[in-house]
């Protein structure tokens, strides 16, 4: 029993035990429309931290992704407006056996307007995606990876939301026209129809 779970533990050393990120049309069109964001990574575990991996390199490698990709990056102190922010958090439990459990989650939290009342305003996460990996602690750099990789999937999306708006944009319908239609002549039949009784 204790070697099964010792080869289960290392089968799952590189493998997503599950991944989830939203794709809806309307989470898609909540990310139309923007390409200046501010990026929070919350502070890793000090065990995470102590086995080698820094929250100042998951926050490199997220910002140098998204500026690749044409992003412009709010700095810490630059006023957020509009509120658009990709959060990035990375929980961790040691499993004792050598490694840890980790959840890796990306979400882009945006502003928002209650429906019902216009005047209440909150912060929301409106596109997401979430992974759960096991890592030995030898490997826990491969944790950057699953970042990466979900950054891959926002990006992907937000381009995907902003191309219908740029085919929108190099196709415009023509613009109206003040110049009233031709008069078409009237027949012979209009002329008779049109002579006093």
């Amino acid at each position: 029993m204790k070697k099964y779970f010792y080869t289960l533990i290392m089968f799952l050393t590189f493998g997503s035990l599950s991944q989830v990120f939203s794709q809806t049309d309307a989470t898609l069109k909540t990310l139309q429309g923007f390409d200046t964001l501010k990026v929070e990574i919350e502070r890793l575990a000090p065990d995470l931290e102590k086995a080698g991996l820094k929250t100042e390199e998951i926050q490199t490698d997220v910002e140098t992704k998204l500026r690749q990709a044409g992003f412009k990056i709010r700095n810490s102190g630059e006023a957020n407006n509009p509120y658009v922010v990709l959060y990035i958090g990375v929980s961790s439990i040691d499993n004792g056996v050598g490694g840890f459990a980790v959840s890796v989650t990306s979400s882009l939290n945006q502003l928002i307007i209650l429906d019902r009342n216009k005047t209440v305003a909150s912060v929301a996460s409106t596109w997401e995606s979430r992974s759960i990996v096991s890592v030995i602690k030898e490997k826990v750099q491969a944790i950057r990876s699953f970042v990466n990789g979900q950054i891959d999937l926002f990006v992907s999306a937000h381009r995907r939301a902003n191309s219908s708006i740029q085919k929108q944009s190099k196709n415009p319908p023509p613009p109206a026209s003040n110049v009233p239609p031709p008069r078409v002549p009237p027949t012979k039949k209009d002329e008779k129809n049109a002579r006093p009784s």
